[in-house]
């Protein structure tokens, strides 16, 4: 071996040295570390309130769970159990602590995000986010979100409603024009509350929501401006490829007659969405022969 090669064989092992022994003593001095103090970061989350969660709320939570300062070695203190401790707060969406290197315990919270307001058969109103957490509502806290009525319970979890509401604010026409939604006792349908007052749209499950709001849409551009915005008190687009509308101030049953064992009140106003009737008061020949009995 020549000379430089044993030189840097020496090195080699004088800096394996110096970092095992810099480890040691680093290891050393992180466990004797104490605790110098509480880190809280509060992330200002879109769509809550402010002091949703505040610095003080958290350090009242943790309460004696926190380690005494500088008497407290810093990586002795359990940050799962403080995390556990704060993830049962219901105004919490989720959190994260963990340590530093200067002594630090840092708590980065995530306030809970409201997705909607419920208020279930029970007489009960509280917040949800998107996994269905609950938050009790109060006057603290107060969230411009939709409200959800009806029938909700364990059967029909308000999560259920989510692909709604998610599809209904994703439109600026129907946003407009919704201002509530509600579970129906009756059969757990899902009703639209509109903005224009008189009627309520019946969309029946959650399912296949595009197909259903444009049959609703076409409904609001082509008849409601034609038969008028309070002339149905129900207007169902739950089965597919129809539009059926229940009439709000309907005639005497005595006055009418049914051709085919459908309900006098209800019509269909399909063709009218696909022109096939060439006069706007004509909605179909169902209910032409209803309205016209000779």
């Amino acid at each position: 071996m020549t000379r430089k090669g044993i030189i840097r064989c020496i090195l080699s092992i004088v800096l394996i040295a110096y970092l095992v022994v810099g480890l040691a003593v680093s290891s050393r001095m992180a466990a004797e570390q104490p605790f110098t103090g509480l880190i809280v970061n509060i992330e200002e989350n879109r769509g809550t309130v402010r002091d949703f969660v505040t610095e003080r709320q958290i350090i009242s939570e943790l309460g004696d769970d926190l380690p005494l300062l500088d008497s407290t070695a810093v990586l002795s203190v359990d940050t799962r159990a403080l995390e556990a401790r704060l993830d049962s707060v219901i105004n919490i969406e989720s959190v994260n602590v963990a340590r530093t290197s200067q002594g630090h315990i840092t708590v980065d919270v995530v306030p809970m995000t409201p997705v909607m307001r419920v208020f279930d058969n029970k007489g009960k109103s509280y917040y949800i986010n998107r996994s269905g957490k609950r938050l009790t509502a109060n006057a603290r806290y107060h969230v411009d979100v939709p409200v959800v009525t009806g029938a909700i319970d364990s059967l029909f979890p308000p999560t259920r409603l989510l692909p709604v509401i998610d599809y209904v604010s994703s439109d600026s026409t129907l946003n407009a024009l919704t201002t509530a939604f509600k579970v129906s006792r009756h059969n757990r349908d899902i009703l639209l509350i509109p903005a224009i007052r008189g009627h309520v749209v019946n969309l029946g499950d959650e399912h296949n929501l595009p197909d259903k709001m444009a049959r609703l849409l076409t409904m609001y551009r082509k008849v409601l401006p034609v038969k008028g915005w309070q002339f149905y008190d129900t207007i169902s687009v739950k089965f597919a490829g129809q539009v059926v509308a229940t009439r709000a101030h309907k005639r005497a049953a005595t006055k009418m007659i049914n051709f085919d064992n459908t309900a006098p009140e209800e019509e269909d106003v399909n063709s009218m969405l696909t022109g096939a009737s060439s006069h706007p008061d004509v909605l179909s020949q169902k209910s032409a022969k209803t309205a016209n009995p000779q």
